[in-house]
């Protein structure tokens, strides 16, 4: 963010957006690979960690709540699984998945921790 301030934002607020990982429901994996639900919990809370824990952060908002289908336009759709975007912490049908508690307990620690 020292950009931010090079530019005259340093009394801005800083709001960091889209940030995630894809995970698919159910895929689970003890090495953490590619697409597995451990990988997506490993990258959020390293994130979470990070934004939450900088006070120059206003807001932060996760990409995104839920799955969903994407577009069959310019061929992208055949690089995502199943020909959807997997950045959800639950899945298309609002299944939970691993990353959701991280996300959850992140948000509950960080109240507790501005009320005390």
């Amino acid at each position: 963010m020292n950009w931010t301030y090079q530019e005259g934002g340093e009394k801005k607020s800083n709001i960091v957006s889209e940030f995630g990982a894809s995970a698919i429901y159910g895929f689970r994996d003890r090495a953490h690979s590619k697409w597995s639900e451990e990988r997506q919990v490993d990258i959020l809370a390293s994130h979470l960690q990070l934004y939450l824990n900088d006070p120059r952060i206003t807001s932060i908002f996760i990409w995104q709540f839920a799955d969903c289908r994407i577009t069959e336009e310019n061929n992208w759709f055949a690089t995502r699984p199943r020909s959807h975007n997997n950045k959800g912490i639950v899945d298309e049908y609002r299944r939970p998945k691993l990353a959701y508690q991280t996300v959850k307990a992140n948000f509950v620690r960080n109240k507790a921790g501005d009320e005390g």
